[in-house]
């Protein structure tokens, strides 16, 4: 019988999974520790793989918190798919994600004594060699009743030390089997304390001061509350340059760039990396390195789980089965080392791996051009986008690099469609607006441009448009559909809708900033997406920057342009209650009058006010924002100085000041908060300094002593030497 290597890869981690030793659990220094059980209300709680069947990798974590049952696995799912039940009853599931989930333990509290079998399913991440499909796996929950407590005792001495050290001879990877009731690990050098460290933890030659040809002794104790352990102890010699650099590994320090080029194979999926697996151990890997995804995936006929993981000499995270990735984005240029230690530590297998350089991207090439394709898409009443889609793969996009997409289509219905641009089998998007929307009117042709900035890079990418949304069934024809790449897009290419061809449409003129053009009806058109966004003149309302509208009308648009200055100082507030008073000016520019726009619901304007001690405290920044002690106080009418109402100007006061902050300095922002139409808002403030800061005691000292001092009335007078001396005012 033949089977295919992808088979046997997911066969040899399936055997390999079996032979992890249940009893003992290695920890990532970077990992949340699990237990192996958890004792919630006298009950104690323990889950085992029971039967892992076709799901590469399935393993039980451990009981995290003594609060969730974690399980993870070594192939993408659909993280949306994953299902728990128990009893043929749903369990609740959380923290899904492509390799993970946990079970709440509170969902299996109310079950008696005893053993169950929880079934865990999901669907895998269809990749050009495998077909999405559903896998199961059923992992044991055993409950046991828990006979009455023992007082802590101090942990046993940690058993199985070991310390490998990296090919670089620079760090030692120190690991041992856990001591159930340990909370921490002390690390000795010839009987000395150094530091903590965690099982796998790092140690280094220089840090520890150890010179080549000298034998050292490693220990490592267990500590919990009780007390600490007694010590283990291991001779370590410090390996000379030309000695093995790993116990059990046969791998030395050589330059791979002298491995014949005959030697290296390309890996699967990808264009630019090989590898060589040194020392005839290809067979013991049986899933060579491929691209899924962001990650090298490579699955090993080695113990798991795995004592230790290495690249360029780094300890990286261990997974829980026999397989480990290398991020896409480690292998740059040149050569590059993995080292995997089995969980016995007796044997290694070293892969290099080398990067050819890439052919950058021509500028204007064309990474897709497809044209006369017809889509026949029925009714939908809701607006599930998934449903139909056109898509196209694989298209290679770079991280900083330009593209401009365009696609001329017609539509017998009104219809909105989507276009996205995503990295396959992670379906995350590429750029950072997650795709463009645009909406066709019925029985119009438009001309869809969207340009963007690749933020990731990605070999294995697509180009698709979602053919959903809620609309009657149409018969869409796809003219053209075009992808491509620029280093600067070329002057003139925006993103938009452009009619190309409508059945009577009418036309309509539409002015913005005094540039006039003629737009059909039903034309989609973007308004700037820099500044302070437009005012539409004639609906007197206001749009954020970049908003697409359905031209059906003549349209005025102008530019909103609000500036908002303090007036410096403050001032005293003599009218009951009265208190500290800082000035607000907003003028309005651009042709739009301020009595217009200000005297609408489209400007709302206001003051914050806090003291100086906390605007320093919190980095000299005041807006709507802030977290911390802020007055917040809304405009209700214009100024007046007596003899007229000015529309922009404003005051925001502070009032019933208490007499022990008479002497405290307060600061204010004036703001004006554009609403926009679509609900969103943006708010514009005045600048201040500290500078601008006041204290009412101050300003009504130089009230005092001012000319107008003697024209204020008694009660006002009153009121300003009461601030200066510090008493009470009952108003």
């Amino acid at each position: 019988m033949n089977i295919s290597k992808r088979k046997q890869g997911i066969l040899a981690i399936i055997c390999t999974i079996a032979m992890i030793v249940t009893s003992i659990t290695v920890y990532n220094p970077r990992e949340v520790k699990a237990d192996p059980s958890a004792t919630v209300d006298g009950k104690q709680y323990s889950a085992t793989v029971k039967d892992s069947g076709e799901w590469t990798g399935f393993a039980c974590q451990g009981i995290f918190d003594s609060a969730r049952i974690h399980f993870a696995w070594g192939i993408a799912v659909d993280a949306a798919t994953i299902t728990a039940s128990l009893n043929g009853n749903q369990l609740k599931v959380a923290g899904q994600n492509a390799n993970g989930m946990n079970i709440p333990l509170t969902e299996v509290t109310n079950l008696e004594v005893g053993s169950y079998d929880i079934v865990v399913t999901a669907t895998t991440v269809a990749t050009k060699t495998a077909e999405a499909k559903e896998v199961s796996a059923t992992a044991t929950l055993k409950i046991e009743k828990v006979e009455g407590t023992t007082e802590l005792q101090k942990p046993s001495a940690p058993t199985g030390l070991v310390a490998n050290i990296n090919n670089l001879k620079t760090d030692y990877t120190i690991a041992f089997a856990n001591v159930a009731t340990a909370t921490s690990y002390k690390f000795y050098l010839d009987g000395t304390y150094k530091k903590d460290i965690t099982n796998g933890g790092i140690v280094t030659i220089e840090e520890l001061g150890l010179e080549a040809g000298k034998t050292y002794k490693f220990g490592v104790s267990a500590v919990n509350a009780a007390g600490e352990s007694d010590i283990t102890t291991i001779d370590v010699t410090v390996p000379g340059q030309e000695e093995e650099t790993t116990t059990g590994s046969s791998t030395k320090p050589f330059d791979p760039s002298t491995i014949e080029d005959s030697k290296w194979t390309l890996a699967l999926n990808s264009e630019t990396v090989s590898y060589y697996i040194a020392d005839g151990k290809a067979d013991k890997v049986p899933v060579k390195p491929q691209l899924e995804g962001d990650n090298y995936y490579i699955a090993f006929s080695l113990a798991a789980k795995f004592k230790s993981v290495t690249f360029d000499g780094v300890s990286k995270d261990v997974e829980e089965g026999a397989f480990c990735r290398v991020k896409a984005s480690d292998l740059t240029s040149g050569y590059h080392t993995l080292v995997v230690t089995d969980y016995n530590g007796t044997e290694s297998i070293t892969i290099y791996f080398k990067v050819a350089k890439e052919e950058a991207y021509k500028d204007g090439e064309v990474l897709v051009n497809e044209s006369n394709q017809t889509k026949e898409v029925p009714a939908y009443a809701g607006g599930d986008y998934w449903q139909n889609e056109y898509n196209s793969a694989p298209v290679k996009y770079v991280k900083g690099k330009k593209y401009v997409a365009e696609v001329v289509v017609s539509s017998t219905a009104a219809k909105k469609i989507k276009m996205v641009f995503q990295r396959v089998n992670i379906w995350d998007f590429v750029d950072a607006n997650s795709g463009y929307e645009a909406s066709i009117a019925a029985g119009n042709k438009v001309k869809i441009t969207y340009v963007f900035e690749a933020t990731q890079s990605t070999n294995n990418g697509n180009f698709d448009i979602y053919l959903g949304s809620a609309a009657d069934a149409t018969t869409m024809v796809f003219e053209s559909k075009k992808l491509t790449t620029y280093n600067e897009v070329p002057e003139g290419v925006q993103t938009g809708v452009e009619v190309l061809e409508a059945p009577g449409s009418t036309k309509y003129t539409v002015s913005i900033d005094g540039e006039e053009r003629q737009c059909k009806e039903g034309e989609v058109i973007s308004v700037p997406t820099e500044g302070q966004g437009y005012y539409n003149v004639t609906k007197k309302e206001a749009y954020a920057p970049g908003t697409e509208l359905t031209v059906n009308e003549n349209m005025t648009l102008k530019s909103i342009e609000l500036n908002v200055t303090m007036t410096p100082g403050a001032s005293i507030r003599l009218a009951a209650p009265t208190g500290l008073r800082f000035q607000t000016t907003v003028k309005s520019g651009n042709g739009i009058a301020a009595d217009e726009i200000l005297n609408s619901k489209t400007v709302t304007t206001g003051t914050l006010i806090t003291t100086l001690d906390l605007y320093r405290t919190n980095g000299n920044t005041l807006t709507k924002d802030s977290t911390y002690t802020v007055l917040d106080i809304a405009n209700v009418g214009w100024f007046n100085d007596g003899t007229k109402t000015e529309t922009g100007k404003f005051c925001g006061s502070i009032i019933k000041i208490q007499k022990e902050n008479y002497g405290r300095k307060f600061i204010a922002v004036g703001y004006a908060t554009i609403n926009y139409s679509n609900g969103d808002s943006k708010t514009v403030y005045a600048e201040v300094t500290e500078n601008n800061a006041k204290s009412i005691k101050y300003v009504a000292e130089k009230v005092q002593a001012s000319d107008k001092f003697s024209g204020y009335s008694p009660e006002q007078q009153a009121i300003i030497n009461k601030y200066i001396k510090g008493e009470e005012i009952s108003k």
